[in-house]
């Protein structure tokens, strides 16, 4: 595997913590040629960004698309088990002679809402997905469509937009990689929705124009043992394909301890005769990004909780001028296995000039500023390491100090000086009158 140069990797990580997204390519190099059109790779366990390609790029999102309705489904219905939904015929009007993924829902036929979410989940069924929305929105697959488009600007997925709760292509039908992480972070989140897209074998609760068990299994042959694309520590999310977004495919994989998140859209998915390649690009993508993944970055501890270093000025304190700091936490970055700690350069940030006793050992005096290659990657409290009492004739003396530099003092002095001055110049100038008044009586006089 290629190795990411000690600078490129510390400029990348930098970026990370500063805020920036990475720019494709721009700070190392892959061990392997991705077919993804758009990429967005995050590592759960941090929230940090470790690969981007094209992430705010709007692309048709295929059946990735459910992984909103079946969210938002989830928490709309509060007993999925024990809500039964029976198919209404127009459902199945938009679909008329095109091919669609389904999971054989008959006309009029009644399963429960988990039946439905499942059929969703494994199979990608795009009927179920309507049969789903109809219910949801009393009658209107449209309303829930809205429903969905305002959730997906409640969580901050602005570049999206849906027109249907299926996938199929529309015009006005996008998303992006980033905002597709973003709906499946919302999703994971919503109770249940791990067991949906972790499931790969499902049987139907009920569906009663049915004879035989209607049994659904998982499009996404990354959880299932015995296939080829089989990934240990891979679950979920959601596949989807069509001839305008080529295959996509989310997904999460833990393994060490360490999750990540992984959108890739826009694989190829057809030949130039626009039949569908037996390869699934997206799966092997998949497969590549996590190999690099987990074997090129780690967590590794910055900083140390109550590391002791360094001191600061410490004033009305008797006997005693400076007072020991120490960190108030610990700190772990995702960082590229070649960067070591030590490369991390640490700069104590006060909050005043000196400290002012009484101090309690723990007290905030300040940040520790963590810095690689010349940028800002995170920050860590400073407090007081030791406790200091004050001296009360110090800060009598420091009051004095302080009221002697004050403006108002200053201005006090200042106008109590010029009132003598005024007293001093009207009183010359009385005297000099009242002079010139009796030597002008005494010539009178004469």
């Amino acid at each position: 595997m290629k190795k990411l140069s000690i600078f490129m990797a510390a400029l990348f990580v930098f970026m990370l913590f500063a805020g920036i997204r990475p720019a494709y390519a721009a700070q190392y190099n892959l061990d392997f040629e991705e077919t993804a059109e758009s990429v967005y790779m995050v590592n759960l366990d941090t929230d940090t960004v470790v690969f981007e390609k094209n992430a705010d790029e709007r692309r048709a999102p295929a059946s990735i698309t459910k992984i909103m309705t079946m969210a938002l489904a989830l928490e709309m219905c509060e007993d999925p088990a024990n809500t039964y939904v029976t198919a209404p015929s127009y459902i199945w009007n938009e679909f008329e002679g095109i091919s669609i993924s389904h999971c054989d829902i008959q006309r009029g036929e009644t399963l429960t809402m988990q039946d439905l979410l499942y059929g969703m989940a494994l199979q990608s069924a795009n009927e179920a997905a309507n049969i789903v929305a109809d219910y949801l929105g009393n009658g209107s697959i449209s309303d829930f469509v809205e429903l969905m488009n305002q959730k997906a600007q409640e969580i901050g997925a602005v570049n999206t937009h849906f027109t249907n709760p299926h996938g199929l292509y529309g015009a006005d039908h996008y998303t992006t990689a980033y905002d597709i992480y973003l709906i499946a972070k919302y999703a994971l989140s919503v109770p249940g929705f791990q067991d949906l897209v972790s499931t790969t074998v499902y049987t139907a609760q009920y569906a009663d124009k049915h004879t035989e068990p209607l049994n659904f299994y998982t499009t996404n042959k990354m959880m299932v043992k015995n296939s080829d694309y089989y990934y240990e520590g891979l679950s979920g999310i959601k596949t989807g394909t069509l001839p305008e977004s080529g295959r996509c495919f989310v997904s999460t994989a833990t393994r060490n301890g360490f999750t990540y998140l992984l959108v890739v859209l826009g694989c190829p998915a057809y030949d130039e005769e626009e039949k569908q390649l037996a390869t699934n690009y997206a799966f092997l993508d998949t497969e590549n990004f996590y190999d690099w993944a987990f074997s090129t970055f780690r967590v590794k501890t910055l900083v140390e909780e109550g590391k002791i270093v360094g001191q600061t000025n410490l004033d009305l304190s008797w006997g005693k001028d400076y007072l020991l700091v120490m960190t108030n936490g610990r700190f772990t970055a995702l960082l590229p296995e070649e960067i070591q700690v030590s490369s991390v350069v640490t700069e104590a940030v006060f909050d005043q000039e000196a400290v002012r006793a009484p101090v309690q050992k723990g007290d905030k005096v300040g940040y520790l500023k963590l810095v690689l290659a010349g940028e800002e990657v995170g920050r860590v409290d400073l407090v007081a390491a030791e406790s200091a009492d004050m001296n009360e004739w110090l800060f009598c003396l420091d009051y004095v100090k302080q009221i002697s530099e004050s403006f108002w003092f200053k201005f006090a002095v200042i106008f109590v000086a010029l009132l003598i001055l005024v007293y001093v110049v009207l009183t010359v100038v009385r005297n000099r009158n009242r002079r010139r008044y009796q030597n002008v009586r005494r010539r009178r006089r004469l």
